[in-house]
């Protein structure tokens, strides 16, 4: 390989830190082209396809530099994190297994076994992995964010929050800690709390799709906690209109006096919802109020014939419909 071979295998390698994917990968086509026997060229390459979700090809790059290079253990870990989101988490595990063969004393291939380990529900062999590469490099977070991502798989939710609260410690902008904890949370039953996480997450890591869908669905589960309230308070509201307007101004007087607490119970409701989900709120109440809405009608008959019985003592009560048909 040239020196200017180099620079460019260089200059890929920061387009994928930097997240450029796409361009890294024509950068790293036209340099394996010119040298084909690049292992680490090949490893690049096999990189830019997993950012690009192009698993099928990173495979076979990372396949191609193992064979370029037996002794090497970054292969291997490509070849696994690829065959993970293929759903094929066997071979992931035997890809892994080979990187911890090749680099046991390498932090990354035991968090990488880890993972393939978890996905394929091997969960011992997970935590051995996990508790290794902490051995190994405690000072590295996203040891921390595995071994979490591992104890949460195993039902072990103090354990979890305790990794990912470790890994804020060592990188405070550490987004994949940060949606790991939202997960935490999520188990925990704070909505609150979870939704707080993966937003923060996704505005570190905007491009981050997973970390995006995470905190839109927990924002959306914040205003759906809100809205079962609010639509009662709107229904017995309603209620109260509909029977002044229906001709029983005594009843809806005497419903009336909760009138103010229920609106004033309503705007503290609303402002309780974080800002975030407060947009998913009139959509959720519109599409929601269809099944709340029959609340109405029947507020106003249950009134109406309480204030029929006020009238006429004598009128039955007992839901005898010829009876209650011979009222007046």
């Amino acid at each position: 390989m040239t020196s200017e071979q180099g620079v460019e295998l260089n200059r890929a390698s920061l387009m994928i830190e930097l997240g450029r994917h796409g361009e890294a990968a024509r950068l790293l086509s036209a340099v394996l082209a010119a040298d084909p026997e690049s292992s680490r060229g090949w490893c690049l390459l096999s990189r830019a396809h997993l950012g690009n979700g192009e698993l099928a090809a990173a495979v076979s790059a990372g396949n191609r530099a193992s064979a370029l290079d037996p002794t090497s253990d970054w292969p291997h870990r490509l070849v696994s994190t690829a065959l993970i989101s293929l759903d094929r988490s066997g071979d992931a595990v035997a890809a892994a297994l080979q990187a911890r063969r090749l680099g046991p004393h390498f932090w990354r291939s035991h968090v990488c076994l880890a993972q393939a380990a978890t996905a394929d529900g091997r969960f011992e062999l997970a935590t051995e992995a996990a508790q290794a590469a902490l051995a190994l490099a405690p000072e590295q977070a996203d040891v921390h964010v595995t071994a979490g991502k591992v104890a949460l798989s195993c039902g072990d939710v103090t354990e979890a929050r305790l990794r990912q609260e470790a890994a804020l410690a060592i990188d405070p902008s550490h987004s994949g800690a940060l949606n790991e904890l939202g997960r935490v949370s999520l188990r925990s039953r704070d909505a609150a709390a979870a939704a707080q996480h993966f937003l923060r997450a996704a505005s570190i890591s905007p491009q981050n799709g997973v970390f995006g869908r995470n905190s839109e669905l927990a924002v959306r589960r914040l205003a759906l906690r809100a809205v079962g309230g609010i639509l009662l308070a709107l229904a017995l509201l309603a209620a109260i209109a509909a029977l002044t307007a229906a001709g029983h101004p005594a009843i809806a007087a005497g419903l009336g006096l909760t009138e103010a607490p229920l609106a004033v119970w309503i705007a503290v409701r609303i402002r309780a919802v974080p800002k975030p989900a407060r947009r998913h709120l009139p959509r959720l109440l519109a599409g929601r109020w269809r099944l709340a809405w029959p609340l109405t009608p029947i507020a106003m008959t249950r009134a109406a014939a309480f204030d029929r019985g006020q009238k006429n003592p004598e009128c039955p009560q007992d839901g005898n419909a010829a009876a209650v048909g011979s009222c007046r």
